[in-house]
């Protein structure tokens, strides 16, 4: 199991309360974000609606999978750094995630990974490639890369679905031939 979530760039709402809750630090426009679950084939099993663009993929995690299920309990599961203490919330028979770089303090002004955590880090990367993949194939019907002028939510979330299931469709056809 991969996960990753995918922001989606949209005009800037008028409202000043909007604007700042689908303001994105991390991309420096407004955006919307979705969480994406694939497996190694790049196909696409779930995606979630689409949450403000300030909200964090760990927290859209938490919220679509409710902790202390059991969901991860049988499954291998891949992450990237954005959902660093996954497993102190759920249960999972194996979890592939990176390390992250230690800040700079006075103690240690000039830090560094090792080179066994630079080697586990780049073995991660190998393994969560497909789930960029599997964003960058929905993304090529060009309807998410363009800023979304809609103001239905409903209407979005289709989109971005439908964009999900052209993929797998595309992915299901190139197998079949």
């Amino acid at each position: 199991m991969l996960f990753d979530g995918t922001e989606n760039q949209i005009e800037r709402p008028q409202d000043p309360d909007c604007q700042k809750d689908n303001y994105s630090g991390k991309k420096k426009k407004h955006t919307e974000v979705a969480l994406l679950l694939t497996n190694k084939s790049r196909w696409i099993y779930y995606i979630s609606d689409l949450y403000v663009g300030k909200e964090h993929d760990f927290n859209i995690f938490k919220t679509e999978f409710t902790p202390g299920l059991g969901w991860f309990k049988k499954f291998k599961v891949i992450v990237d750094l954005g959902f660093i203490g996954i497993d102190k919330y759920y249960e999972i028979k194996e979890l592939l995630i990176g390390y992250k770089k230690p800040y700079k303090t006075k103690n240690n002004p000039n830090p560094k990974l090792t080179k066994d955590q630079k080697d586990w880090n780049k073995q991660v990367s190998k393994e969560r490639i497909y789930v960029e993949h599997a964003i960058g194939g929905m993304k090529r019907f060009r309807m998410l890369i363009n800023r979304a002028r809609g103001n239905c939510n409903k209407f979005r979330n289709d989109i971005i679905g439908l964009c999900a299931a052209l993929w797998n469709y595309k992915l299901d056809f190139n197998s079949k031939s």
